[in-house]
């Protein structure tokens, strides 16, 4: 796999957002993929030879902005080891189709808003995430 990433024109990875943070499969590759390039060198503590631009996304019941301190450092490790990284965050996510169904509660939030916004705001929000795609392909 990190052959085929060498020698790719570009990377997109995406991962819901787990227990405030990105899955273990997203994890396993993205420490393997930095470890790879990583010199221990002060000078140039990177050996990529070939930088390809890379999108990562994270999906997340919590707001967007809740997370974006643990984003932007992903982006900029990806960044210094691998490519051009843009990251994007579509937040707020609806995580059950019916939350009355569930056998607690779910009162830390309005299930009603995030169906909502799940039919009207994440349909723009996957746009977008397309459009970056598009772009990260056209590069």
């Amino acid at each position: 796999m990190l052959d085929a990433i060498r020698e790719s024109d570009g990377l997109m990875i995406a991962s819901p957002n787990y227990l405030s943070e990105l899955t273990a499969s997203f994890r396993a590759l993205y420490e393997r993929l930095i470890f790879q390039n990583l010199t221990y060198n002060r000078q140039n503590p990177c050996c990529t030879l070939r930088r390809i631009p890379v999108l990562l996304i994270m999906t997340s019941n919590a707001p967007e902005g809740m997370y974006a301190g643990l984003v932007e450092n992903y982006r900029r490790t990806l960044e210094s080891f691998v490519g051009p990284c843009t990251a994007f965050v579509s937040g707020d996510t609806l995580q059950l189709k019916d939350y009355s169904k569930t056998d607690w509660p779910w009162t830390m939030f309005d299930p009603e808003a995030k169906r909502v916004r799940h039919e009207t705001v994440f349909p723009e929000e996957m746009k977008k995430a397309w459009a970056l795609g598009n772009a990260l392909a056209k590069q």
